[in-house]
């Protein structure tokens, strides 16, 4: 499972993503694409510090998931 699809499946395990396509999600993609007001993002980003073992700075958060894919590659050192 890549990065992204792992992104997704929590949004959709958190119930973050109403009724977006998650095959629409791409790198590109921001969150406020998604409609996640800043409470969604802060949960978004305590479940991806739990799932991925990582530190996301909420005082400058990632803006698109592309950004927040990038983040959990380098404190990772996983690959799509």
């Amino acid at each position: 499972m890549t990065i992204l699809e792992r992104l997704t499946k929590i949004m959709e395990d958190n119930a973050l993503l109403g009724d977006i396509d998650v095959s629409t999600i791409n790198d590109d993609t921001t969150f406020d694409d998604l409609d996640l007001d800043s409470l969604d993002q802060v949960d978004m980003a305590m479940s991806c510090e739990e799932e991925f073992g990582i530190s996301i700075d909420l005082e400058n958060p990632p803006k698109t998931v592309g950004e927040l894919v990038s983040i959990i590659k380098e404190q990772t050192g996983l690959e799509e």
